[in-house]
């Protein structure tokens, strides 16, 4: 058996990104450079003008469909396939993605209102995790981001996040494209 043709495989179908780990598990820890070979594959779809390519994701590889071709898969599924968040979610999303881990008060802080339910539906969600307890009084509960909130926003870790400069750009792009 071909190791490449066993890669794309177990990539195309894995509903989670395959990791270096999970191939050695497959494979029973034969020593194969994942991304070595993902390089090579990915090389043989650009070579073809494939409308595919593989991403590092959330600390593995997955098969994903190149940004040209998505409105044709959205029109084809009718709707987006990432869920829709209410603004308090992705507010909240957002001050522990940059500044985890933390505490509830400490985001209720930032927001300015109560964060309770917030923070169990994206617990249940498994968007956030509890990382431990504060060291201060009353040992509050430690709030951080996970691997499944990183691949549904197509992030390999929370270094890829934008950084202030950036998010100020998108944003006045925004209120440009609204004012037209």
């Amino acid at each position: 058996m071909d190791v490449k043709n066993i890669i794309e495989v177990l990539i195309h179908s894995s509903p989670s990104p395959l990791s270096q780990k999970d191939l050695n598990h497959v494979l029973d820890d034969k020593k194969v450079n994942l991304e070595k070979i993902i390089n090579e594959i990915n090389g043989e779809y650009e070579k073809a003008n494939k409308g595919l390519t593989i991403e590092k994701i959330a600390g593995g590889y997955q098969l994903l469909s190149k940004k040209e071709y998505h409105f044709y898969i959205e029109k084809l599924l009718k709707e987006t396939r990432k869920p829709r968040f209410s603004k308090a979610a992705m507010e909240t999303l957002s001050i522990v993605a940059y500044k985890q881990p933390l505490t509830r008060i400490e985001i209720e802080h930032i927001r300015g209102v109560d964060c309770s339910g917030v923070i169990k539906n994206l617990l249940d969600k498994g968007l956030l995790a509890i990382k431990g307890r504060d060291e201060g009084l009353g040992r509050a509960l430690l709030y951080v981001t996970t691997p499944v909130f990183l691949e549904l926003f197509g992030l390999d870790s929370l270094k890829d996040l934008p950084t202030l400069d950036e998010l100020t750009e998108l944003m006045d792009e925004g209120s440009h494209s609204t004012l037209n």
